[in-house]
């Protein structure tokens, strides 16, 4: 996988010397049972490990991106692949495994009801840096106690995938991790739902259901901010507790959606929690697009860092030159504004700026700036993961 130049990059290649955490790719398992009405629980398992491979710092394709790889290669995502085709998908989304697997159900003499029926998963992984098959990992027990499954088949993946970090079996198996059964089919669904409203429809239900689950509350935190509901989207990310590897992505969204709702002072504190733990391009430049509707005085230095970090981009260009507009630097303001439209000839915005810049207007209490700074809307988790595993491995030997 290929990582853009961040303004921490020669610390990065320091730390590379440490640890190199493992790119893998999570595939839904395959039903091989005769209920389809077990179809999710492929998802379902595979989500569960790709959040506990992420939050061991191991480097996870996304959803997106693994649909983009089955569309490339014209493969179905409920297909039983062969291991040619596992291992063109994996080659093509740059990874060194390939997790897949399958999982067959039974029900007792006369029993009916599949929520009493008993799943054995299997796990299998490819290691396409050494070309050879990993270790068969299975789980087996109630259907009911699926999550239980889960987070046991994540640990022991964890222990292959990355054996020096010694993962706790209590940490996984701990009581927060519990998720009922038909909660997480609900979120399924609503993950393989192709209309925001059945989206919205299945994640609600699966809240119900488990107010505790954080994930379909994130996906509604999503939806919210995606319509707007800037208010809604600050409720729904502000239920994501601390201890879920989904608090960081959450602080993230709460930062995006009080900046656009208006409040800055929320937008800030957000983005500055955010940048304690990741220092990434996107989030300082965020903080400091904040900062600059405060009118504080910390929005230079940060809109700085990101810049440092990919001088190249233009959000962080335009931002820079909205900073040097308001210090009168009218000449350097320019630059970065002209640059800006190098980029984009149709940017209006910029071209107004480069316009002001050269006619030397300074940003007065009657003359002000009608241009806001700009946002990424999204952040690089793999690099967030890489870096996380780098300074902790740096930490573990020092």
């Amino acid at each position: 996988m290929r990582f853009r130049c961040l303004h921490f990059l020669c610390c990065f290649l320091f730390l590379a010397s440490w640890a190199q955490p493992a790119s893998v790719l999570v595939l839904p398992l395959h039903n091989a049972s005769q209920y389809s009405d077990l179809n999710w629980v492929g998802e379902a398992v595979a989500d569960v490990l790709l959040t506990e491979f992420g939050s061991a710092n191991q480097i996870v394709v996304d959803r997106d991106s693994m649909t983009e790889g089955f569309r490339r290669l014209s493969l179905r995502r409920d297909a039983d692949w062969t291991k040619a085709s596992l291992i063109r998908l994996g080659q093509s989304l740059d990874v060194d495994y390939v997790c897949h697997g399958s999982y067959d159900a039974s029900l007792p003499p006369g029993v009916t009801d599949l929520r009493k029926s008993t799943i054995r998963i299997t796990a299998h992984f490819i290691d396409l840096r050494k070309m050879h098959d990993g270790p068969e990992l299975s789980e087996a027990g109630p259907l009911v106690d699926l999550s239980r499954s889960e987070e046991h088949l994540a640990w022991q993946s964890l222990k292959y995938l990355a054996p020096d970090t010694d993962p706790s079996l209590d940490a996984f198996l701990s009581p927060q991790k519990s998720i009922r059964i038909d909660a997480q089919e609900s979120y399924v669904r609503g993950l393989l739902s192709p209309s925001g409203e059945q989206q919205q429809k299945w994640f609600a239900q699966a809240v119900v259901l488990d107010p505790h689950f954080a994930n379909p509350i994130f996906e509604l935190g999503k939806i919210a901010l995606e319509r707007r509901d800037y208010r809604g989207a600050l409720s729904w990310f502000g239920r994501i507790p601390a201890g879920s590897p989904l608090y960081d992505q959450a602080r993230f969204k709460m930062g995006l959606s009080a900046y656009r709702a208006g409040d800055y002072s929320s937008a800030a504190n957000n983005f500055r929690q955010v940048a304690t733990v990741y220092p990434l391009n996107e989030i300082y430049n965020n903080l400091g697009a904040a900062e600059i509707q405060l009118n504080q005085p910390n929005a230079s230095d940060d809109l700085r860092r990101a810049l440092e970090g990919d001088t190249s981009d233009p959000v962080y260009t335009f931002n820079f030159g909205i900073i040097l507009l308001k210090s009168d630097q009218f000449d350097e303001a320019a630059t970065r504004f002209q640059s800006v439209l190098d980029s984009n000839p149709d940017d209006a915005e910029a071209r107004s700026l480069l316009d002001r810049a050269r006619s030397r207007l300074p940003v007065t209490s009657s003359s002000k700036l009608t241009a806001t700074a700009r946002l990424k809307e999204n952040y690089d988790e793999a690099a967030f993961r890489q870096m996380k595993s780098m300074f902790q491995a740096k930490r573990a030997k020092s």
